[in-house]
This record gives C-alpha cells, structure tokens and sequence, in this order.
C-alpha cells in the first residue's frame, strides 16, 4: 500500500500519492464509479508532470479510488453543460486529448492498474498506459456508440496500436462490454489477477518495473513507441542519444558492480 501521509492532490478528485520508486495518479470520485469530468481531464496533464518531474519515481500508476471501478467513463451529468454544441465538445475532446498525451508521451513507464469497470474513457486512459493489470473483475468497452458520441482521434489511434484495426472496430462498432479474460485475448490486458490476490500480484508486478534500471526503461519505451509508428514519437537521434546516456550512467556501472558481486543492483536513475 502506498504511504498515506505522502499524499497530495491536483484538485479533490485527482490525486498524487507516492510509495518510495512508484507514483500514483489516483482517480478519486467513487462516489459516481470515477466517472471524468472536465476539471479531472484537466487536471491530469499537472499530475503526470508533477510525477515525471520526481527523480525519486521510476514508474507512474494510473488506478481508480477503491476495488468497483478504475474509471467508468466520462461524467454524463456535466455533457449538457459542457459538450451540449460543437464548440464545447470541441473544447471538451481538446481536453480529453491533452490527458491521453500526457500519459502517452511522459518518459517514464506507465502502468494501469485496473479493478472492475473500465469505459469509455477510462479505456482511453488505460490504452494510453504502456501496460495494463486488471482483476479478474474487470469489464471493458466503450460506448460512444450508444451516446451517438466520437471519440478522441489520437485515443482510436492507442486502440488501434493495442489491439489492432479489427478488434478495435468491434470495440466502437458493437460497444458491447468485455470480461477481463476477453480483455486480455483481444489484446489490451498484460495480466489478469484474481480479485483476492490482486492487490498483492499487482504490486509485485509493479515493483519489478520500480526496481530495474529507469533510463534504460525510458529509452527502450521510446524506442518501441517509435518502431509501432507512434503519435509523437520521438527521431532516431534523440533514440542514440537516450541510448549513450544509458552506457554513461552510474546505473549502468552499478548494474555490471552488481553482476560480478553476485549481488541485486540498486538503480538511482543517474
């Protein structure tokens, strides 16, 4: 479990919790299952950067507040006030987009940890994850189809890169709502974990990331983002750039320390 006392937020209902190497962006509005609003959209990109710009953090987990919902989708309550005419779903998509690049494009690794529901664009956030845990629990889809809603471009395009163009045609032209096994078949899922053993598994799995070295993390993320063709990648020379900085790094010095002493590296990030 995350420190407590090492908790902050962006507003009420984004919060920013840190646990030695791993920080958390927390979606915080269970009262309404962690429905988005416009505030929270807003909100993320300050979070993640917040996050980004911590030497101490070495993975980024985006979760939702409590075990029913990572986040059920956008605040329907608020679309007549805030995406009621082009100009203010405009400016509404201009903000969900924004969240999506945050998450999409910070240099650290990003993981989705994810329990019960994931819609819409709770699905939009995972897919912008560079991986994705759920318990057994899970369900997932988007319904902008039954809204009569279009969804982000750049977020289709993250669904596209996830699960590829067929399965991402079921998703938006069905809507219908998958199981976490479903889920992982289809491609969107890393792991799947029992709802007992979840939050044990999960962290595991999240300190195994924490724990090896981050620039090599953050150049081999680049690197994949690049060969998928990725929005915003980033071009072969800043790549060779993130790759010399990875064999002039005390961590790389630590870890060949380590080997030869039989012995777990301790990575700084330096």
């Amino acid at each position: 479990m995350p420190d407590t006392q090492n908790t902050n937020s962006i507003n009420d209902k984004i919060l920013i919790e840190r646990d030695g190497p791993i920080g958390r962006l927390v979606i915080n509005n269970p009262s309404k299952r962690n429905a988005m609003s416009l505030d929270m959209w807003r909100a993320i990109p300050d979070a993640i950067e917040e996050l980004d710009k911590d030497p101490q953090i070495h993975l980024i987990v985006v979760t939702g507040s409590g075990n029913i919902a990572f986040v059920s989708g956008a605040d329907i309550s608020e679309f007549e006030e805030v995406r009621g005419d082009t100009k203010s779903a405009t400016f509404y998509d201009d903000m969900n987009a924004e969240a999506y690049r945050a998450i999409r494009n910070v240099k650290k690794p990003t993981l989705a940890l994810i329990q019960g529901f994931c819609m819409g664009g709770g699905f939009g956030l995972a897919a912008a994850c560079d991986l994705r845990l759920s318990n057994i629990s899970g369900k997932f889809g988007i319904p902008a189809g039954k809204l009569g809603v279009g969804y982000p471009t750049d977020a289709i395009e993250d669904i596209v890169h996830l699960v590829g163009p067929a399965n991402a045609k079921e998703i938006y032209l069905t809507a219908k709502v998958y199981d976490a096994e479903q889920a992982r078949h289809i491609g969107f899922l890393n792991e799947i974990f029992t709802d007992e053993a979840f939050e044990h598994e999960a962290n595991k799995y999240c300190q195994t990331i924490a724990k090896l070295a981050p620039l090599s993390a953050q150049y081999h993320k680049a690197g994949i983002n690049r060969a998928v063709g990725q929005r915003d990648s980033i071009d072969i020379h800043q790549l060779r750039t993130m790759a010399a900085t990875c064999f002039d790094s005390h961590d790389y010095a630590e870890g060949r320390k380590a080997f030869m002493e039989k012995r777990k590296p301790i990575f700084s990030g330096t």
